[in-house]
């Protein structure tokens, strides 16, 4: 037996006051399974999209099945700053469908249950969504990109040493040819170093040392070949030039530090930052400065999304109530379609403020004031249940459209072939 099917049920809790609690406790249980489905599935959407380029590296570095899991770990971060979001609305919004379609709405409404009466349960989901997006914005994304890019230099360095032999010719380093004689077992350092560096086709250099080692440089995400006592021999056209040297260091940088957040000639990449580093970086080299707006917009970026989290999650309840019956499944591309629009407009405001065109302020947080005046508007009307042209026209022109891409598709694949 549905939960809201006998009105008795509310009338006895009504007279003990016991009523908000149950109430609560109903609306928060139906939301929850809705938004762990959301968000599994969105997870994966996500994480499918951020695999594709890593393919070249997996195959690359032979990753095995626990680095490939520790991988999986370290991009969760940054696929819930997006998925909790989406997921938090929607399953706000499948939730409150699923019961106006159920006629549970008209239920409580005859038990004398508004709208005002239902916001508290949807506003404690959206306080925890929005706090758990916080925390993965501001602890767990800046520590899982710190520990993504350290496994990729391990990954590189053990690639590299796997490949090493003695006396035959290595190429684990793209354009890099190596060559030694023996490798001490105990420190792991090379004798009798021969290196062909082809990297810049037109001026390649070739160097002989008689000892060297892999040294491993977190600082610009790098690996560094320590060669002592040698000589370097460069040659172009018809000039040649021997430089002989006690030591000498051949940096090779990673080539898929981009996909971490790592940038050439920066130490550390303002994702690996957390928001106490971001606002000594902003403060060190100024406001107004080039790369005081960049961290600063890095630093509000991590909190406009969590608190637009919880003013879609809110937003979501009256869309759902203004759905008419037989609209069941107008809740995923309603969420999704509204969630596509708060990004669009906090892309914008990005551009505008990496331009100079905005304060950052203003830039990054304008969408999701928007969003509240959007919100408190719906609200209104829908507390009131007064006819509201705006609403009922967008939730009608997605349930059209909707219904009509399903007829085509349907009408798709009943043609034979």
């Amino acid at each position: 037996m549905k939960f809201f099917s006998n009105q008795t049920i509310f009338a006895f809790h009504r007279k003990n006051n016991t009523l908000p609690f149950l109430l609560y406790t109903y609306l928060i249980t139906e939301t929850l399974a809705p938004f762990f489905a959301s968000l599994a599935i969105l997870t994966g959407i996500l994480f499918l999209g951020r695999l594709i380029p890593l393919f070249d590296l997996i195959v690359e570095f032979g990753i095995g099945y626990a680095d490939f899991i520790r991988l999986c770990l370290y991009l969760t971060p940054n696929l819930f700053l997006f998925a909790i979001p989406m997921a938090s609305m929607l399953g706000v919004i499948l939730c409150f469908t699923r019961m106006a379609n159920d006629n549970e709405l008209i239920a409580l409404k005859s038990a004398g249950v508004g709208l005002y009466r239902m916001l508290p349960a949807v506003i404690m989901i959206a306080l925890c969504t929005s706090l758990l997006t916080a925390y993965f914005s501001t602890t767990l994304m800046p520590t899982g990109t710190s520990s993504m890019k350290k496994l990729l230099i391990q990954l590189a360095k053990d690639r590299i040493d796997r490949g090493l032999q003695e006396k035959k010719f290595s190429e684990g380093i793209k354009d890099v040819v190596l060559y030694v004689d023996s490798i001490d077992p105990e420190t792991k350092s090379w004798n009798g170093v021969y290196v062909s560096d082809t990297r810049d086709k037109e001026n390649p250099v070739t160097v002989v040392a008689r000892t060297g080692s892999l040294n491993v440089s977190m600082a610009d995400m790098s690996l560094t070949l320590e060669l002592t006592r040698g000589s370097m021999h460069l040659a172009k056209d018809a000039v040649s030039q021997t430089i002989s040297f006690d030591s000498y260091s051949l940096n090779i940088p990673m080539q898929h530090q981009d996909t971490f957040g790592g940038k050439k000639g920066k130490s550390i990449s303002k994702k690996e930052m957390t928001q106490q580093d971001i606002r000594e970086h902003v403060e060190k080299h100024g406001r107004s400065s080039e790369q005081g707006v960049e961290y600063l917009i890095e630093y509000h970026k991590r909190l406009a999304l969590p608190a637009g989290c919880f003013i879609l999650s809110i937003l979501g309840l009256p869309l759902a109530i203004r759905t008419r019956p037989g609209q069941r499944s107008i809740g995923v591309p309603l969420g999704l379609g509204i969630f596509f629009f708060y990004y669009i407009f906090l892309t914008i405001g990005k551009s505008l403020g990496e331009q100079g065109a905005l304060p950052v302020l203003i830039a990054l947080w304008g969408p999701n004031f928007i969003f509240v005046v959007a919100t408190i508007y719906v609200l209104r009307y829908a507390g009131k249940e007064s006819t509201n042209s705006v609403v009922d026209f967008l939730l009608g022109f997605i349930f059209t459209a909707q219904q009509r891409l399903l007829k085509a598709t349907r009408k798709g694949n009943s043609d034979p072939s």
